[in-house]
Order: C-alpha cells, then sequence, then structure tokens
C-alpha cells in the first residue's frame, strides 16, 4: 500500500508539471533580489534562525563530541574501526556504481530522445522516493529469487550448492543502496547534461563519432564535476543509511549507522557517540567539497 502511495504522488507530481519548461530570464539571473531586513527585525530574524541550527544541532553535537573524548578509550575499539570500514566499502562501491547507472541512463536518454528511454530514467528515479524498509524488503525477496534459482540450477547441475551468494553476501546491500540513492545521482548528471548544446551531439555524430565515444569524450568530460558531486551525495546517503542496513546487512557485518541503533536502542548514548560524531564529519566534510563547487559555478 505505502508503494502504490509513493507511486500515485510521483505519477501526479510528474502529470502536473509535464508541459513545464524552463527559459533564460532577460534580466540577469545572477543580480541579488533578496530583501534586506532591518532593525528588530534583522536582529529577530538572526537570533530566531540560529536559536534553531543552535538547538537542532549545535548543542547536540558539542553534547556529542564531548562523549566522544571522554568515552574515548571505550569507544575506540577493533570492532568500531571494522564497522567503519564496512561502511566505508559498501557507501563507495555503492557510489561508483550509482554514477554509473545515471550516466548510462541520462546518456541513453539523450541520444534516444525516446519515451521509452524517459520512463525508464524516472522509474530508476523511484527508488529516493520509496520508504527504506519497503524497498529493503522488496530487494530482499529479489535476491532470495535469484538465490533459489541459481541453487537450483546447481542443483540440476550435479554441482554443490554455493549457498546464498546473493543474500547472504554484501551484494544484497549495495543493491538496495544503489537502487535507493541512484535517484540522486540521476538528478544531479541530468542538470548538467541539460547544460550542454545539442549543437555538440551534432557536431561529433558529423565527425563520425559512435555514441560510446561521444559519451566518454565529449559529454563526460563537461559533466565530471556533476558526477563527483553526484558520488559524494550518494556515498553520504549510503553512509548513513539504516533500514536497509538493518534487513540486508550479512551476518556479524556491521555498519556505523547499525552500530549507532544499537547502542542507542540499548541506552548506551556514551558509546554511540563516537560513531554518531563520525557519521556527522563524513557528512559534513563533502557537502562543504559540494558548496564550494556550487559558488564556483555561479
Amino acid at each position: 500500500i505505502m508503494l502504490l502511495i509513493v507511486v500515485l504522488l510521483l505519477s501526479t507530481e510528474r502529470y502536473s508539471r509535464r508541459k513545464q519548461k524552463l527559459f533564460q530570464s532577460q534580466f540577469n539571473s545572477h543580480e541579488d533580489f533578496r530583501y534586506e531586513l532591518s532593525g528588530w527585525k534583522k536582529w529577530a530574524a538572526l537570533v530566531w534562525c540560529w536559536g534553531l541550527v543552535a538547538v537542532a544541532f549545535i548543542l547536540p553535537l558539542l553534547q556529542l563530541i564531548d562523549y566522544s573524548i571522554t568515552y574515548f578509550e571505550q569507544s575506540w575499539t577493533p570492532e568500531f574501526r571494522e564497522y567503519a570500514w564496512n561502511s566505508l566499502v559498501v557507501s563507495v562501491i555503492a557510489a561508483i556504481i550509482g554514477v554509473a547507472v545515471a550516466l548510462v541512463v541520462n546518456f541513453t536518454h539523450r541520444v534516444n530522445g525516446k519515451r521509452e528511454s524517459l520512463a525508464f530514467m524516472r522509474l530508476s528515479s523511484m527508488g529516493y522516493a520509496v520508504p527504506g524498509t519497503v524497498l529493503a524488503i522488496g530487494v530482499m525477496v529479489a535476491v532470495l529469487f535469484m538465490d533459489y534459482r541459481v541453487n537450483d540450477i546447481a542443483k540440476a547441475m550435479e554441482w554443490g550448492r554455493p549457498g546464498l551468494i546473493f543474500s547472504g553476501s554484501m551484494f544484497a546491500l549495495i543493491f538496495a543502496m544503489v537502487v535507493r540513492f541512484s535517484a540522486v545521482a540521476i538528478g544531479s548528471i541530468e542538470s548538467n547534461l541539460n547544460k550542454i548544446s545539442p549543437s555538440l551531439d551534432m557536431a561529433s555524430r558529423t565527425m563520425g563519432c559512435t555514441p560510446n565515444t561521444m559519451l566518454w569524450r565529449v559529454h563526460f568530460p563537461l559533466v565530471k564535476r556533476g558526477a563527483l558531486i553526484a558520488a559524494l551525495l550518494v556515498f553520504i546517503e549510503s553512509m548513513k543509511e539504516l533500514n536497509a542496513s538493518l534487513l540486508l546487512r550479512p551476518f556479524n557485518f556491521e555498519t556505523l549507522a547499525t552500530y549507532v541503533y544499537n547502542f542507542a536502542s540499548d541506552e548506551h548514548l556514551e558509546l554511540a557517540a563516537l560513531p554518531a560524531v563520525l557519521l556527522v564529519l563524513v557528512g559534513l566534510i563533502p557537502l562543504v567539497v559540494v558548496n564550494r563547487s556550487l559558488e564556483q559555478n555561479h
């Protein structure tokens, strides 16, 4: 039911702006039209905005940092380093595959231009809107089906049963990350590809470039900054994904997100502080890089 509701809402949103077009305004788009406050309104807005940031982010982060320093010896364990490495490996692989999928999907639609390719691209972007638990259950059903079929084939060929090679490994978790967060990469690369003039495609075809050559020698150098931003965003989302990690992780496999969840559910907030701070830092540092890149673009 949740999945049907999500599909209905996404379809309604796409249909409502099906004829929406973006045109460059006649005035300078970089001109600042912000309304500048003065007097008590300025200070009230400043106190309100910074008050929200302080209560929702700064104060909890300071408390976590205090716990991390106080209980550092109890938190800095071989298990913590192992789980941090697990999160890093899963997130990097998911980011690379997600960006590759986004490049292929966007470029296929650009070259093809048919409704089928557009529908496939929109379908590939639905994973981000689906709740993580629902997506994890769907992925689990799919990978279990693949495991059963592989074992049936191995049995028919009189080979040894390979076991749960998909659902019992990192494959299921990485697959769920890619399905869920490819939408982030698709949107980022799509916005960069739309800035490339179609005349470059025509010139490349006139010079005899194949679609693959056009992708790697013409389009990719122009969208590589967008691809890097997309990879960072997928990496951040994968690092802190909890629902899919809880349901799809292999046995004796933990990530930082599940590590924090286990301590927090047992009310051991002091021991959960160090991995929580690490997750915050991992999320903040790439965002700083992304913001600087966007500022350079402007």
